[in-house]
């Protein structure tokens, strides 16, 4: 009876130590999530199992076993949402992990910021099979906002087009976009979005350029507007250049907010300014 305890002890450890091959060096893994293995000799282990960055599959007895420093990621299997491992460096961080595998996890894009990590959704279960990762939270973010930004400022210039003389006041209306709130998903995250015009800058083509507030008073236009401006010497071809200054944040519902540096839209309008000359008879 001894030996065969024996027998069975020194079987499992040779099992449990072929389960950790040695990679090269500095390998990549593109992730690590944990499965059931049989070995050679029937015994049932769970494993390590990690994707190599564009190779194979190598099985390790623990997480501790893979060469390489392992961040948590978010993703799918064929069970659903889960959390795994990657060597790639990512904003996640494991919050609590349970006895199951199953993990809060956080979510930390500067982890210098007061606050610390916000909890991107429910607690995960540990993916089982080889994930799908999610898509980036901030990528979600950048890509819902721009989608929603198209459409550039529709000036209204008085005097019009071909009007525009030296010594007169030219003013610029343009319209307002509303401020937008909107919840979207993103993975197992919901993310808060707002987006708003912040300012509007007009360039009036004569190298003077003015930054006005994005409000309805101030862009209204002839007479009420503040938008105005005079040209001092008349030109063929100045342009009048009319720019949306955007404000476009993102967060973690419960979380901080982030800003994205979305470009302005813009539009030109070309504006000759004639000059007016007085003639004198007698």
């Amino acid at each position: 009876m001894g030996s065969r305890l024996r027998i069975s002890v020194i079987a499992t450890a040779v099992a449990i130590a072929a389960l950790t091959p040695t990679p090269a060096i500095a390998a990549e893994f593109s992730s690590c999530w944990v499965t059931k293995s049989v070995d050679r000799y029937g015994i049932i282990q769970t494993v390590t199992r990690c994707r190599v960055s564009g190779g194979n599959v190598i099985d390790y007895a623990s997480d501790k076993d893979v060469p390489a420093t392992l961040y948590p990621q978010t993703g799918t299997d064929i069970t659903g949402q889960c959390w795994y491992y990657t060597s790639a460096v990512t904003s996640y961080v494991i919050l609590a992990q349970f006895a199951d595998g199953s993990a809060d996890i956080g979510f930390d894009p500067d982890p210098g910021s007061p606050g610390g990590p916000i909890v991107v959704g429910p607690t995960l279960p540990r993916c089982s099979s080889e994930p799908i990762p999610a898509s980036d939270l901030t990528a979600d973010a950048w890509n819902y906002v721009i989608q929603y930004i198209h459409p550039p400022p529709t000036p209204e210039l008085s005097p019009k087009p071909g009007d525009g003389v030296t010594g007169l006041a030219t003013y610029v209306g343009v319209p307002i976009p509303d401020q937008h709130n909107a919840q979207i998903s993103s993975g197992a995250s919901t993310l808060d979005i707002y987006i708003e015009v912040s300012a509007v800058v007009v360039s009036w083509g004569d190298g003077e350029s003015d930054s006005y507030p994005a409000t309805s008073t101030a862009l209204a236009g002839y007479p009420d507007g503040f938008a105005s401006h005079i040209y001092e010497t008349k030109d063929e071809g100045a342009p009048i250049t009319v720019d949306y200054d955007w404000t476009a944040r993102w967060r973690i519902v419960g979380g901080t907010w982030d800003f994205l540096a979305v470009p302005n839209t813009t539009t030109s309008v070309d504006y000759p300014v004639a000059e007016i000359v007085s003639d004198l008879l007698g």
